[in-house]
């Protein structure tokens, strides 16, 4: 009997040693490839993620993310089976260079927004931004500039802060601040770790992993990073979980669970998840008589807005919180928006109209991201170009605003040809 065990003990010992071998040669084989290949075998980035597929973002004290200065990458865009080349300037945002102070005779527009206005699927020249400043450029022989500041993930109340810590020293005249109907969901997350002043306003918005960074290590994270082969498990396990609880998400219908079920509201100005949410709108609207610059809002809808088939690609929906069917048609979200941009006495510019005006509205966006296509930013350029020629003051409808002596419309500096001829089809 004594032999019995004693022999069962052995074997169990001996099945133990070389499992633990086995790990062991696992864990080291995982790291010989690492180092071989240069990439790590399992990556907390998601390259699917569809909020930022260029992975340029980290962790901001400030804004909760910001993108890395003068960084670049590939963004695959699906739809056009192409791949679009992204860079970063010194500043963390996508274009050029932006000149400090702002050169005399020119007139700076900042775009304030989110991935929607971020557009990483499409390149430059087909982005509205630069369709914009050419446009408006043929209007005046005054220097056009349009910056895109905007960040994937963003918000008003991240914007807010970043414009009032950061972008007021680029000196803007113009402020168009996107509004996104994902912000209501990204304001209720990010509020609650916002640090305000004694009235209320916001100062910063640290990121959580900067906050949580003072904590007691996590025994799991600390074995995650010292062992591959327990991160490249953990991974694969998350990634299932997660894929759950976007499909529970996303076939929802309550508020606190899906983040655009609110969109179903007649009344949405009620609830004080949306009021705060418009929130940073006035904050930026105070500030403008200290500095003189313009401020007018922009929406879009989402293409869930637009129809059941839009942006249905494989799994684009359901990453982005809304089944594969899903369909919002009301406009009560428009309407509280634009009575609240309206109190107080902003241009509101409401992208219903040039991109659901069409005999095929999902064209203006793209399959497989909830984003614009080039048919979309090209209808986008054309709508606020007029909108801001007929309704804001500037060089393009100004006197007072002219530098300079000429005939409106012929730039030197610009050819113009066929954005000068589909621009002036838009004023007859």
């Amino acid at each position: 009997m004594i032999r019995a065990r004693l022999k069962l003990i052995r074997q169990i010992v001996f099945a133990a040693i070389l499992l633990g071998l086995f790990v062991c040669a696992a864990e080291v084989g995982v790291r010989v490839y690492e180092v071989s290949q240069g990439t790590p075998i399992c990556s907390t980035a998601n390259p699917e993620c569809l909020v930022d597929p260029t992975q340029l973002t980290i962790p901001s004290w400030l804004t909760n993310l910001e993108l890395k200065p003068h960084a670049s990458c590939q963004v695959k865009c699906r739809d056009s089976r192409q791949t679009v080349a992204i860079t970063t300037n010194s500043l963390g945002f996508r274009g050029a260079e932006v000149a400090i102070p702002k050169p005399e005779n020119s007139y700076r527009i900042l775009l304030l927004g989110d991935e929607t206005t971020f557009a990483p699927e499409t390149t430059e020249e087909n982005h509205f931004v630069s369709q914009l400043q050419q446009m408006l450029q043929q209007q005046t022989r005054m220097s056009i500039e349009v910056v895109n500041a905007s960040i994937p993930g963003a918000c008003p109340l991240t914007e807010y802060v970043l414009f009032k810590q950061k972008l007021i020293a680029l000196q803007p005249d113009l402020i168009l601040l996107h509004f996104d109907w994902s912000d209501v969901a990204d304001d209720r997350q990010l509020r609650r770790r916002t640090r305000s002043d004694a009235q209320g306003t916001p100062l910063s918005c640290p990121h959580a992993s900067l906050q949580n960074s003072a904590r007691k290590p996590n025994p799991v994270n600390q074995l995650r990073e010292h062992f591959r082969l327990v991160d490249w498990g953990m991974t694969a396990a998350g990634k299932q979980w997660k894929q759950q609880i976007f499909q529970q998400a996303a076939s929802s219908r309550e508020i606190g669970t899906n983040m655009y079920a609110w969109l179903r509201s007649e009344h949405p100005e009620n609830d004080i998840t949306v009021t705060n949410a418009f929130q940073p709108i006035s904050d930026v609207a105070r500030m403008m008589q200290g500095t003189g610059f313009q401020l007018a809002i922009l929406t879009s809808p989402k293409p869930w807005q637009v129809s059941a088939r839009c942006s249905n690609g494989a799994g684009v929906r359901v990453k982005s919180g809304v089944s594969p069917d899903a369909y919002y048609p009301n406009r009560a979200p428009f309407d509280a928006l634009a009575n609240y941009v309206g109190e107080w006495q902003l241009p509101f510019i409401d992208l219903s109209e040039p991109l659901l005006d069409s005999n095929s509205p999902e064209s203006n966006y793209l399959k497989y991201a909830p984003r614009w296509s080039v048919a979309g930013h090209e209808h986008v350029a054309e709508f606020v170009a007029r909108f801001l020629v007929e309704k804001v003051p500037g060089p393009w409808n100004s006197r007072y605003f002219q530098r300079t002596e000429g005939p409106i419309g012929q730039s030197p500096m610009h050819d113009g040809g066929v954005q000068r001829a589909r621009f002036a089809e838009l004023q007859r």
